[in-house]
């Protein structure tokens, strides 16, 4: 089988001898390695080339996000005849032969596009995420979150949408449903992923006898919080997926949900003299402002 591999990175040098571990369980499952490298500084980039020699690196001139790289890799993948394409986190550890399990459950099943194996908190066997539903304001919900692996007896969960940074899917996926929407930049792209893929007919799942762990390495280590710009561009990315796929009463429906949140999170921060935790809700603000009026360009709110 030839199956491409495609990990996208951009400066993480503080989780780089994490990445070569899990690489190092799963690279044999793999035919072809791409890293999509988000115009990283030549420092690091160096040493990604260092570690990572028999892969095929694609040097982006500007950082993309998410979507555009990944985009990248999964075109190359392509054209490189690829039969499956795994998009896999560099924070992710994988149960090695998990892509292989997960590869069989797409060959076995023809109305299934697109699969993740059942996610697991670091380090442990409490379930993060084993598929997940979409509610009524686009917000992923985990199926089966918080509970133990021993006590989970499904072995194939169907579901709406899997997650973005590990995920395994056929050539066809792609070739049918399409490659991700590049205004996203990053976040919200499983959730457009996923209406896209029943909008064409695929089923999404998630395996439960193929491990992987979510080690969820944060570069600000003191706090393990992600930067404010992660809750701009999930508010901008929901109201802009409300248009997108249901029209404007449902714009209108998530944006007032995001800004009434947000100034009841600024309020609450407030009162009790919280004032780091202020940012984050008034960038996620100004993200649906944005999100509303159709605003998705790059800005100082959408990048760190």
């Amino acid at each position: 089988m030839n199956v491409a591999g495609i990990t996208v990175t951009y400066n993480d040098d503080y989780k780089l001898d994490e990445w070569i571990k899990w690489y190092n369980i799963y690279k044999d499952e793999l035919s072809i390695h791409i890293i999509v490298d988000n115009h990283s500084n030549n420092e690091y980039l160096q040493k990604v080339k260092q570690y990572f020699k028999n892969s095929i690196i694609i040097e982006r001139d500007s950082n993309g996000g998410s979507t555009i790289a990944y985009n990248d890799g999964i075109k190359l993948a392509l054209s490189q005849k690829s039969q499956f394409i795994a998009l896999i986190g560099n924070d992710i550890k994988l149960q090695k032969g998990a892509i292989s399990k997960c590869i069989n459950e797409l060959l076995d099943n023809p109305d299934l596009g697109m699969v993740s194996p059942i996610m697991f908190d670091k380090d442990s066997m409490y379930i993060q995420d084993f598929g997940d539903t979409i509610n009524n304001l686009l917000i992923m919900c985990e199926y089966k979150k918080g509970e133990l692996y021993e006590n989970i007896n499904e072995r194939v969960h169907y579901c709406d949408c899997i997650p973005g940074g590990m995920n395994i899917a056929k050539r066809e996926f792609y070739e049918s449903v399409g490659l991700q929407d590049e205004r996203l930049f990053m976040y919200s792209d499983e959730v457009d992923m996923g209406i896209r893929a029943k909008n064409c007919g695929y089923k999404l799942a998630s395996i439960g006898d193929a491990l992987s762990w979510h080690q969820h390495i944060n570069y600000n280590l003191s706090i393990n919080k992600r930067h404010p710009y992660s809750s701009y561009l999930i508010a901008r990315n929901k109201v802009y997926l409300a248009q997108k796929h249901y029209g404007f009463i449902k714009k209108i429906k998530i944006s007032s949900y995001l800004i009434s949140t947000s100034i009841y999170g600024i309020l609450k921060s407030l009162l009790k003299g919280n004032f780091r935790c202020i940012k984050g809700d008034w960038w996620k603000a100004l993200g649906a402002i944005n999100g509303f009026i159709g605003n998705m360009k790059p800005n100082k709110y959408s990048h760190m």
